[in-house]
């Protein structure tokens, strides 16, 4: 049992973070490796595993080389709570090979180190950057159609959570995550993780909850010095049936199109790619400026984008209300 000491500080600040870079590695993870996955993360593997990039082959091997668990460094310590997979993905490319070789030597030494983990040391920035780029091929080929669900559910447990913290206390929220995490009144969350034993002072960092969709037998700590700690936890059972899926996966609905129209849907997307002048968005989009300008007006009457003067050209950037838009909507897949 690892006992988390809380202090006043620490209480302030534990907060909720939704992770797809966390969806993605235990989605991956498979039962015969990793045991704290169930039958959510098996039924929706067997589903996608026929639309696995190949270019996700060194991030699968990554993930499922060792019972353990995967390196610290593979689990993003970032600031903000609604998190993008491109800002975890960008952290996992800035780790230092330090750290590289640091994580790794947690698995073994010489021939008893993992050899996908051996390689990344071996490798440096560029294994780094395969196994980033596997990642973002498996989310876009077999998670993103998903994703909106998924991320639905994971807000509605927090919601249920919060509510739990703000009638009977924030320890009463600890106590409901898991049977595995217990909440003592002496500020400590007991949490039974097999054959581990200690005891870890958060340090006034707080601890960051966050829930997983694909975890269901058991709960996951991360606790180090020099990072917030975390804990990855199940969903409430009511929110864990996922929306009934046909046998064979089919292209889906644009969504975003179906609330915006195709037109502007593509206009909000363009915008997304990066800041753009109402030229360069003409160009993108293959239209007249006249016909850019007023689908950016439109979105930006809405609050999807903002548009900001520089010199004699307007730039067009997303908003958040806009960012949130696209992440619960993307792209549609192409017919296969």
């Amino acid at each position: 049992m690892i006992a988390l000491k809380f202090g006043v500080a620490d209480l302030a600040r534990t907060r909720f973070v939704i992770s797809p870079f966390d969806h993605l590695m235990a989605g991956s993870a498979r039962l015969g490796v990793h045991q704290g996955s169930g039958s959510r993360s098996e039924r929706w593997w067997r589903d996608v595993r026929r639309n696995v990039p190949h270019r996700a082959v060194r991030f699968l091997e990554v993930v499922n080389a060792s019972p353990i668990g995967v390196p610290d460094f593979m689990v993003a310590d970032l600031d903000a709570v609604r998190r993008q997979l491109t800002d975890e993905l960008d952290a996992l490319l800035s780790v230092p090979q330090q750290a590289v070789e640091e994580g790794v030597a947690g698995f073994g030494s010489g021939p008893d180190v993992p050899t996908a983990l051996a390689r990344l040391c071996e490798d440096g920035s560029r294994g780094l950057r395969e196994v980033s780029d596997g990642a973002w091929a498996l989310f876009r080929a077999c998670l993103a159609p998903d994703w909106p669900d998924i991320r639905r559910a994971l807000e509605a447990d927090i919601a249920v959570r919060a509510r739990t913290a703000a009638r009977s206390g924030i320890g009463e929220m600890l106590d409901s995550l898991h049977p595995n995490a217990v909440w003592r009144d002496e500020g400590v969350l007991e949490c039974t993780l097999g054959d581990l034993e200690g005891s870890f002072d958060l340090g006034g960092r707080g601890l960051e909850l966050r829930p997983n969709y694909f975890v269901q037998r058991s709960i996951g700590l991360l606790a180090g010095p020099d990072r917030q700690s975390l804990l990855l936890h199940p969903i409430a059972a009511p929110f864990a049936a996922p929306a009934a899926k046909p046998a064979a996966r089919t292209p889906a609905a644009d969504g975003l199109a179906a609330v915006l129209g195709p037109a502007r849907a593509r206009v909000l997307r363009a915008v997304a790619g990066s800041d753009c002048s109402t030229t360069e968005l003409a160009r993108r989009l293959g239209v007249t400026p006249p016909s850019a300008s007023a689908h950016a007006a439109a979105l930006r009457t809405a609050g999807l984008i903002a548009t900001r003067r520089e010199g004699r050209q307007v730039r067009h950037t997303l908003t958040e209300v806009g960012h949130d838009l696209l992440l619960d909507n993307p792209p549609p897949l192409p017919p296969a």
